[in-house]
């Protein structure tokens, strides 16, 4: 029931998603320059961690943040999610998560109906519950 619900939610859940993160991305850049750089992420741990992959070019666009496709976790998630559900039904119980240990260590709270499986759907409440809140007013830059 939870994942049906969710499904139906799913784009404008994304479109709110991502209008959060905007505002976040504004709010810190604090030179406007549309980049992050790593004193503009500092205390943003996951911010942080996606400027210091292998892969990073040494700073954030905002495109690199927003959600690609229909769907709101990133494609890295989903990757890891589906090489993680070995028996292929769209859940993961604690022995599948183990694979992931954020999604290990966190699995409880991640568990938002306490059925002792993860979905992606979750994952995609607990993504978007952490994601910035707009300001009823936003400031002027």
């Amino acid at each position: 029931m939870l994942n049906n619900i969710g499904a139906q939610a799913a784009p404008e859940g994304i479109v709110y998603y991502s209008q959060r993160l905007e505002a976040m991305f504004k709010r810190l850049d604090l030179n406007g320059d549309g980049k992050l750089d790593a004193e503009e992420v500092q205390g943003q741990i996951y911010l942080y961690r996606r400027l210091h992959r292998k892969d990073s070019r040494g700073y954030l666009l905002l495109e690199d943040l927003q959600p690609r496709g229909s769907h709101p976790n990133g494609r890295r998630l989903q990757r890891r999610f589906r090489q993680a559900d070995t028996n292929g039904n769209g859940k993961l119980n604690r022995d599948e998560a183990a694979s992931i240990p954020w999604l290990a260590n966190n699995f409880n709270s991640l568990d938002l109906n306490d059925d002792n499986v993860l979905t992606m759907h979750e994952l995609w409440l607990v993504q978007l519950a952490l994601a910035p809140r707009r300001h009823p007013h936003p400031h002027p830059h």
